[in-house]
């Protein structure tokens, strides 16, 4: 059994498939830092910005992987691997001295470690750090309680510490020089380009201790430059932590950073979506034929659904389904809770693989609204109260029995456990030869808390963006399916697959 599934790491080989469009951006980001290495000596701080799982890593991966070795020695600090070291400046500081021949420069590494821990002890007080063996090996005994050095500090109980920070910056600064030219030595480049990395992963405190620390001390050196991967909204809560209201965070990243670049904001989704749901499966929309990888690729965009790393959860849980249903093995309990959702070119229904998607969108990142969907009873019940509320005017009392009967009518469907997709056509109720089948089926995946609530017949669906004026991702996945109306009566009219399985579905087999 082979299954089509995403890597969830950054990507290693983009000129393969470069679906989200990294390589253009990666190259642009690359050339730039190669023709401009001179004037980068005043502006050293680069960020890359871009919102968690847009792809930051697999981008700066890239560049560290295609830069001019002659011109960059490229370093990649992972900061959220080092978190548990709880000061991640003095964690960077190991990761440039392990890019050179320690047995080699014992006195120049034991000099720097010695005079960074001494400047950086801003950001040790309450913590307790340990060296790595690499460094106690070299007589280096960086074992201590933060919180007892910094009260050494107060009460000058240590002779080896320095009176005078400006001292202690000045040491800083002329050995991280030190450290940059053995670098440089080994590796025969111009400089050192620096990646720092995951840095939304981390406490918000960590956050800001390493961005500031790199600001303060880590740009004394000559040769460095920094790239640093971020998203805003982890610096935005990191300031917010630490600063209230005092200092906003654009004016802090723009006070720390020289020159800022931003993910790709477009990308293929076409592309990825291609290899899953194969593109010669074609169906019928206003008149015309469409792809069914056109219509994927519209329900993803009609619910804002499009951050890389979460699009590759929902594939590979789809893959995994896909995968279920083609064993021959697996228990009739288990395939029936799966729709026939699209397996090859030649087998499977579009829109129930669209609700399988948006099921297992729900399930995995919008739990309180899968939930709050699920429960059809319970929605109805408010349903019942907010339709009273609503056709109760003046003297008109529309008492709570008239708003039950109209709901069971117009609205819920009765026997909902056992429900299948065809009872859009073969369900319909009417009145006054109008037909409300298909808005009943709205009512399945819609959320529980429209303002307010009515009769919606199936030449009048607009009037369901007037009812739920809200941008929930289950309004929005409603309002692509009325887009769609003809085209999922016409594909639902033969379908046998009970409507409730989706929620079984994701709940017992994903």
């Amino acid at each position: 059994m082979n299954t089509n599934l995403l890597y969830n790491r950054e990507l290693e080989d983009y000129q393969k498939d470069d679906s989200f469009n990294f390589i253009v951006k990666a190259d642009a980001i690359k050339l730039f830092l190669e023709y401009n290495s001179i004037a980068l000596e005043k502006n050293k701080m680069l960020v890359l910005y871009g919102d968690w799982g847009s792809g930051k890593t697999s981008l700066m991966k890239h560049i560290e992987s295609e830069i001019n070795k002659d011109i960059y020695h490229p370093i990649f600090f992972h900061a959220w691997e080092h978190e548990k070291d709880e000061n991640l400046p003095l964690s960077l500081c190991d990761a440039l001295v392990n890019s050179i021949e320690i047995s080699n420069y014992k006195e120049v590494i034991k000099d720097f470690m010695n005079g960074a821990f001494l400047t950086l002890k801003s950001f040790t007080s309450g913590i307790t750090l340990k060296a790595p063996g690499y460094l106690t090996g070299l007589g280096l005994d960086l074992e201590f309680s933060g919180e007892k050095y910094m009260k050494a500090i107060d009460e000058g109980l240590a002779e080896s510490i320095p009176v005078s920070f400006y001292k202690s910056n000045k040491e800083f600064k002329d050995n991280f020089q030190k450290i940059e030219e053995l670098i440089l030595k080994r590796s025969g480049a111009q400089k050192i380009l620096i990646f720092i990395d995951d840095l939304d992963r981390c406490e918000p405190e960590n956050v800001l201790n390493l961005i500031t620390a790199l600001k303060l001390f880590f740009t004394y050196g000559e040769k460095s430059v920094f790239l640093c991967g971020i998203d805003k909204n982890a610096v935005t809560k990191a300031v917010k932590t630490r600063y209230k209201d005092v200092i906003k965070s654009e004016e802090y990243m723009e006070k720390v950073f020289d020159i800022a670049f931003n993910m790709p904001k477009t990308f293929s989704l076409k592309k990825i979506l291609e290899p899953h749901f194969f593109d010669l499966k074609k169906i019928l929309h206003d008149g015309h034929t469409v792809n069914s990888t056109d219509v994927i690729e519209d329900f993803f965009r009609s619910i804002k659904f499009t951050n890389p790393r979460h699009l590759k959860k929902v594939l590979n849980k789809y893959e995994i389904l896909k995968s279920f249903k083609a064993l021959s093995t697996i228990p009739e309990d288990f395939r029936s809770l799966i729709p026939n959702i699209i397996e090859n070119e030649k087998t499977g229904k579009v829109f129930e693989t669209i609700y399988c998607l948006f099921i297992i969108i729900l399930y995995e990142f919008n739990l309180d609204e899968f939930e709050e969907v699920e429960d059809y009873e319970q929605k109805m019940i408010k349903y019942t109260d907010i339709l009273r509320e609503t056709r109760t005017t003046g003297s008109n009392n529309y008492n709570k029995v008239e708003a039950a009967n109209d709901l069971n009518r117009f609205i819920s469907f009765k026997d909902i456990d056992i429900a299948t997709f065809n009872v859009i056509k073969n369900g319909s109720a009417q009145l006054g030869g109008r037909s409300y089948g298909f808005s009943k089926f709205l009512y399945i995946f819609s959320n529980s808390t429209p303002t307010t609530l009515g009769f919606i017949g199936n030449d009048e669906l607009f009037r369901f963006a007037q009812y739920f004026p809200d941008n929930k991702i289950s309004t929005n996945f409603c309002k692509f399916l009325i887009k769609y109306e003809a085209t999922i009566v016409g594909e639902s009219a033969d379908s046998e697959y009970i409507i409730r399985n989706l929620f079984s579905m994701v709940k017992y087999l994903l």
